[in-house]
C-alpha cells in the first residue's frame, strides 16, 4: 500500500523547513515595524478626523466620511481621472515603443552593436527623475533651450504638458522593457519561424510588462511631475501622488491624505495579486528562461537580408534620443554663450560633507536590502513549504503598502527622527519584488538541481550556504546595486523629513537649488545647476556602465514597480 504525502503541517515537514523561519524572521520583524505599523497608522487616519488639539492619532472614528468626501471634491476627481490617463498613456506609448525598438535590435547582425545600443537605452533610467524633469525644463526653455527656438512655454500649456510627461517617462525608462522582450528572443526556440522566434517572444515580454504596469496603476513618478507641474496645468497634470502631497503635507488635510493613500493601496493590491496570478500563469518562462541566455543563441535569430544597417540607423536615431540629457547635462554647459551672471556658482553648490554622509549610508542601507531580499527569497524557492501561499500574500501585502505618506512622516516623528540623519536610514531596505525576482531566476535555472539535493538528503540549511548563495550572488549584487541607485537618485526622504537643507542629500539639494534659482530670477544659473546636475548622475551611470555584466533582464524586472 502506497504511503501518503506528509501533511504540510507535519512534524517531518515542519522540522525540514523550520530553518526558513528562522532565516526569515529578522526580515519579517523590520518589515512589521517599519511597514505595517506605519501602514496600520495610516488606516487609522483615514477612518477619523484628526486634529493637532487632541493629537493626530486621537482622532474621532467616522468612518468612510473622508472617502465620501474624496470623491465629492472636483479637485479629487481630476486627479484620479489625470493619474490613470497619464499611467495607461504612459504603459501603452512605452510598450509599443519597446516592441519596435526591440524588434529592429534583434535585426541587427552585430552583437556588439545591439549591446551598445541596448546599454545606451538604458542610461537614461540611471538619471534621477529631478534631472530628467530639468532636462526637459532647458529643452524647453524660451531663453536658452539647446535644440528648439520656443516662443511660448510648453509646460504651461494644458495640451502638451501630459504628452510631455509621457515621452519624458519613456525616454527614461523604455531600455528596460527592450532589454526584457531582447532576452525574450535570444531564449526563443532556433528550429521554429522568425515570426514565433522573435515577434512572438518580444509580444509576450512586452505584454508581461504591460501587465505588471497594472500593480501601480495609481501611482505616478511624483519627483519627476513635482518638478515640471504648476497651478497652470493642473487641471492636466495634477495626480494622485501630487495630489495628496499638496493638500496632505502642504495643506495639513491629513485625513484626506490618508484616505487617497488608502484608495491606491486598495485598488493596487487588488491589481498586484491580478497581475502576480497572470505573470506567473502565462509569462513566467519568458521573463524567466529554463536556461541561460547564450551569446550563441541571440546571434543565432534569423534575420530579413539586409536589415543589419538600416535597423542601426532607426535604433541609433533613437539612441540620440536617450544620449540627450548627458548632452545637455555635460556638454551644452560649455557650448552655451553668455557670461555667467547667475546668482549661484557651481562651487557653491557641490556639499561635500552631503556627498560624504550619503554615499557611505547608502552603500549601508543596500548591503542591509540584500541581506533582506536573500532571507525573504529563500523560503519561495521551496515549492512544497507549509503555509507558502501565505507567505507570498504577506510579502505582496507587504509590497503594496507604498510610503512617504503622512503617516510615515508621524512614525518618523513619534520616533524623534525628524531633522536629523537617521531618518535617512528609517526606510529603504525593503524592496520585496526583488526577492519574486531573485527567487524566479535561481528557481528557472538551479531548482532542479536544489530539489535534487534535497532529495538527496541535503538540509535546507546546507542548501542555503552550498547553492543559494553561491547561485545567485551575482543577481543578488546587482539588485543590490540597483538598490543605491534608487536611494541616490532620490529626494522624497529629504524633503519629508528634514527642515535644515544643509542635511539634505545631493539630489535633494540640486531641488533646492532649482527652486531656488528660479525664484531670484537667475537666467544664467542654469549653466551651473546643468554642471551640479551631472555631477549628481555620475555615480550612478559609472556604477551601471562599469557593472553592465551584472544588469541582466531579469534584474531589470525588478525596478517594473518603479516605472
Amino acid at each position: 500500500m502506497e504511503k501518503s504525502a506528509p501533511s504540510p503541517l507535519s512534524p517531518s515537514r515542519l522540522r525540514q523547513y523550520g530553518i526558513h523561519g528562522l532565516i526569515v524572521l529578522p526580515a519579517i520583524a523590520l518589515l512589521l515595524a517599519f511597514k505595517f505599523i506605519p501602514f496600520l497608522m495610516n488606516v487609522k487616519l483615514a477612518f477619523s478626523k484628526s486634529s493637532f488639539s487632541v493629537g493626530i492619532l486621537n482622532g474621532q472614528w467616522t468612518g468612510w466620511d473622508n472617502f465620501r468626501t474624496l470623491f465629492e471634491t472636483p479637485e479629487f476627481k481630476t486627479a484620479l481621472a489625470n493619474t490613470l490617463i497619464l499611467k495607461f498613456g504612459y504603459a501603452a506609448f512605452c510598450g509599443l515603443l519597446a516592441f519596435g525598438i526591440a524588434i529592429l535590435l534583434a535585426g541587427i547582425r552585430s552583437a556588439k552593436w545591439r549591446g551598445a545600443l541596448s546599454t545606451i537605452l538604458l542610461i537614461p533610467y540611471f538619471i534621477p527623475s529631478l534631472v530628467i524633469a530639468y532636462v526637459v525644463m532647458t529643452l524647453l526653455s524660451i531663453d536658452h533651450s539647446p535644440l528648439f527656438s520656443i516662443r511660448s512655454y510648453p509646460l504651461a500649456d494644458t495640451f502638451w504638458f501630459r504628452p510631455i510627461i509621457v515621452v519624458a517617462e519613456t525616454v527614461r525608462t523604455c531600455g528596460i522593457p527592450i532589454v526584457i522582450a531582447l532576452a525574450a528572443i535570444g531564449a526563443g526556440d532556433e528550429s521554429s519561424s522568425y515570426a514565433r522566434r522573435v515577434v512572438v517572444p518580444a509580444a509576450k515580454a512586452i505584454a508581461a510588462f504591460l501587465i505588471l504596469q497594472l500593480s501601480t496603476a495609481l501611482s505616478t513618478d511624483f519627483e519627476m511631475l513635482f518638478q515640471l507641474y504648476n497651478p497652470l496645468v493642473y487641471s492636466v497634470g495634477d495626480t494622485l501622488d501630487t495630489y495628496q502631497f499638496r493638500t496632505g503635507m502642504m495643506m495639513g488635510d491629513i485625513n484626506g491624505q490618508a484616505a487617497v493613500s488608502m484608495l491606491q493601496f486598495i485598488v493596487q493590491l487588488a491589481f498586484t495579486l491580478l497581475a502576480y496570478a497572470l505573470a506567473k500563469r502565462f509569462f513566467l518562462k519568458d521573463l524567466f528562461p529554463v536556461t541561460p541566455i547564450t551569446k550563441e543563441a541571440a546571434t543565432a535569430i534569423p534575420r530579413p537580408r539586409g536589415a543589419g544597417l538600416p535597423n542601426i540607423v532607426v535604433t541609433g536615431l533613437f539612441a540620440l534620443v536617450a544620449l540627450l540629457p548627458l548632452y545637455v547635462l555635460f556638454v551644452f554647459p560649455f557650448l552655451s554663450s553668455g557670461e555667467s551672471s547667475g546668482t549661484i556658482a557651481i562651487g557653491d553648490m557641490i556639499s561635500v560633507r552631503s556627498f560624504a554622509v550619503y554615499w557611505p549610508m547608502y552603500i549601508f542601507m543596500s548591503v542591509c536590502g540584500m541581506l533582506v531580499v536573500l532571507t525573504l527569497s529563500y523560503p519561495l524557492t521551496a515549492r512544497d513549504l507549509p503555509g507558502r501561499t501565505a507567505y507570498i500574500a504577506f510579502l505582496l501585502l507587504a509590497m503594496t503598502m507604498g510610503g512617504s505618506g503622512i503617516a510615515d512622516y508621524i512614525f518618523v516623528r513619534e520616533l524623534g527622527a525628524i531633522n536629523t540623519i537617521f531618518s535617512q536610514m528609517i526606510f529603504g531596505y525593503f524592496p520585496i519584488v526583488s526577492a519574486f525576482v531573485l527567487k524566479s531566476i535561481f528557481n528557472s535555472k538551479y531548482g532542479a538541481l536544489k530539489e535534487q539535493a534535497s532529495n538527496e538528503g541535503q538540509s535546507e540549511l546546507q542548501l542555503f550556504f552550498s547553492m543559494y548563495i553561491p547561485k545567485v550572488w551575482k543577481p543578488l549584487l546587482a539588485l543590490g546595486l540597483l538598490q543605491f541607485v534608487a536611494l541616490w537618485n532620490t529626494y522624497i526622504p529629504s524633503l519629508l523629513y528634514l527642515n535644515d537643507p544643509n542635511l539634505y542629500s545631493p539630489v535633494a539639494r540640486l531641488l533646492v537649488l532649482i527652486r531656488s534659482s528660479a525664484e531670484s530670477g537667475g537666467v544664467q544659473d542654469y549653466q551651473s545647476l546643468l554642471l551640479y546636475a551631472g555631477i549628481v548622475c555620475l555615480p550612478p551611470i559609472v556604477l551601471f556602465l562599469a557593472l553592465r555584466k551584472l544588469f541582466t533582464s531579469e534584474v531589470f524586472l525588478s525596478q517594473i514597480r518603479k516605472l
